[in-house]
């Protein structure tokens, strides 16, 4: 074949390369669409529910009726803790829109992190949302990793952990942190083991989409069923270079898990 001949396959190879990427990209951009607009759908949802309770509890306070003390208290409960529900879902809205921001700047620095996981397990100790579980902390003192990360979103990735864990774990029973090097040494595994009802094999790998609606197996009577906390924990691992998983046995409990780059120290 002549050079010319050549050159215009060498073009056409080309342009069905690029053709096959833009397709590639309109489909990715349609989930990202499809994927955002199942989510409004779902917090449209989680939104709807708290107003319409308190909007009828209101109109029950001012319906005229002669209210006793103990249906105004009632009441009253009902609005602040939907009203509490409201802020928890708003607050958790704004953090993941502005966490996939890529111009939001995160605060990275050197951690010590069995130092760091310790501080943060004995300030979590005497918290009440915590009370009615044994909290237990398993980290080798041979462990000597260093995390390049946030501080302030790693503790945010460990409030949302510890805080599900305790949320559907049955009182009484054990939530354990812990942390492990990789084989290889190149990351460190900072786990969250409950002794919850467990996930749904069939839910293991979507629990930390922003579209996933957890399982009422998994949270009973739950506020809000949207799982933008995982969806936060996820989108903050994932801006550290690291990844997040959840393995279980289901009625033994959970394991949420989050791998991050790490530097090892031989002891």
């Amino acid at each position: 074949p002549s050079l010319e001949q050549e050159t215009v396959e060498e073009l056409s190879h080309r342009l069905l390369e690029i053709t096959a990427q833009l397709n590639a990209s309109n489909r990715s951009l349609q989930h990202l669409q499809q994927e955002r607009t199942e989510m409004l759908a779902n917090l449209s949802h989680d939104l709807r529910a708290p107003l319409t309770a308190i909007r009828s509890a209101v109109d029950y306070l001012t319906s005229g009726q002669s209210l006793s003390a103990q249906d105004i208290e009632g009441a009253l409960t009902l609005i602040d803790h939907r009203t509490g529900t409201l802020e928890h879902l708003i607050r958790d809205m704004y953090e993941l829109f502005t966490l996939e921001d890529p111009s939001h700047a995160f605060s990275f620095q050197e951690l010590d992190a069995p130092a760091f996981l310790e501080e943060y397990f004995y300030t979590a100790l005497p918290d009440s949302h915590y009370a009615g579980h044994l909290l237990c902390l398993s980290v080798s003192q041979d462990l000597h990793a260093t995390l390049f990360a946030d501080p302030g979103k790693l503790i945010r990735i460990l409030d949302n952990l510890l805080g599900n864990a305790a949320k559907y774990a049955p009182a009484g029973t054990k939530i354990t942190l812990s942390a492990a090097p990789s084989a290889d040494l190149t990351s460190l595994r900072i786990s969250v083991t409950d002794e919850g009802p467990g996930i749904p094999p069939e839910d293991l790998e979507r629990i930390f989409n922003r579209t996933y609606t957890v399982s009422s197996a998994r949270t009973p009577g739950s506020a809000t069923g949207s799982g933008l906390g995982l969806a936060i924990v996820k989108t903050i691992t994932e801006r550290h270079g690291g990844t997040v998983s959840c393995e279980n046995a289901p009625g033994a409990g959970s394991i949420f898990s989050v791998t991050l780059p790490a530097k090892f120290l031989q002891s």
